[in-house]
């Protein structure tokens, strides 16, 4: 049986761990967990009590062959640098940073690495992790990672040059989608009887059968936007509209997200 560690309990880590018992991908006996502040683990571990909660970083990593550091990403060097006399060169090391490459953590830990970065769609078992391994790691061990992950969500696996836009499609997404959104439902309601929330209610159960009907049938997107918006009708007016205003908001919205992906990455390189 592999133990499982997990070094911080943010918010991420909160979905994703308890996704894995959610689903069954692990059992409670498998898992041990530090985090800075253990108050945030009295929850998990009235929820699941088998779950052991230590006290130190250093007693979850010497009692793990799998390693996740749910941290920040400036946090990671000095997590690994602190646990370093109690993993050993088997030890797994998995992390969720975005902007922190592979090599830059292969800098203080010459070892197996897998990053990934996940979707807090998670927290309902749905959506896309992405996930990228360095040549240390084993096929058995990639798809026993893979294997794990895809009980919380799809996976897909990708190079890691590809990561920055790959996070911005489908970690950051949601907060994209949700602004798109709730931007729909203020301006709706402005121009009608309903309230606010009646709007938004409105719109992301809309949202949620047409996420449904797209992939549940495998519709494309332009198909479905071809069989709604009729020739000469209402629904056309407006997609007209977005196509002569879209195309430059996400244009501008993706050299942005990119261009600070670039800047973290320089710090860094400075702190590495």
């Amino acid at each position: 049986m592999k133990q499982i560690g997990i070094i911080g309990y943010g918010n991420m880590g909160k979905v994703i761990l308890n996704g894995f018992l959610v689903s069954k991908a692990l059992k409670q006996d498998e898992v041990v967990v530090s985090t800075r502040t253990i108050s945030k683990l009295d929850e998990l571990k009235h929820d699941y009590p088998e779950i052991e909660v230590v006290s130190s970083n250093m007693i979850t990593a010497s009692k793990s062959d799998i390693l996740f550091l749910f941290v920040g990403t400036l946090d990671i060097k000095d997590v690994i640098e602190e646990i370093n006399e109690f993993i050993t060169e088997n030890t797994y090391i998995i992390y969720i940073s975005a902007a922190l490459t592979i090599a830059e953590v292969e800098r203080v830990f010459n070892g197996k690495i897998t990053k990934i970065i996940p979707s807090i769609t998670s927290q309902v078992l749905d959506g896309v992790s992405l996930i990228c391994h360095n040549s240390m790691v084993s096929n058995e061990e990639a798809n026993y990672i893979e294997s794990l992950f895809s009980t919380i969500g799809d996976v897909k696996i990708v190079d890691e040059v590809d990561l920055d836009v790959g996070a911005d499609i489908t970690s950051c997404s949601p907060a994209f989608i949700a602004k798109l959104l709730m931007e729909f439902a203020v301006t709706a309601s402005k121009n009608s009887g309903f309230s606010l929330e009646e709007t938004e209610e409105m719109v992301i159960k809309t949202f949620y059968g047409t996420s449904k009907l797209l992939y549940e049938n495998k519709i494309s997107l332009e198909n479905l936007i071809s069989a709604v918006a009729t020739k000469g009708g209402i629904t056309e007016e407006g997609i007209n509209i977005l196509d002569a205003e879209m195309p430059q908001v996400f244009n501008k919205l993706f050299n942005k997200t990119l261009e600070k992906h670039v800047i973290i990455q320089r710090q860094l390189k400075e702190h590495y």
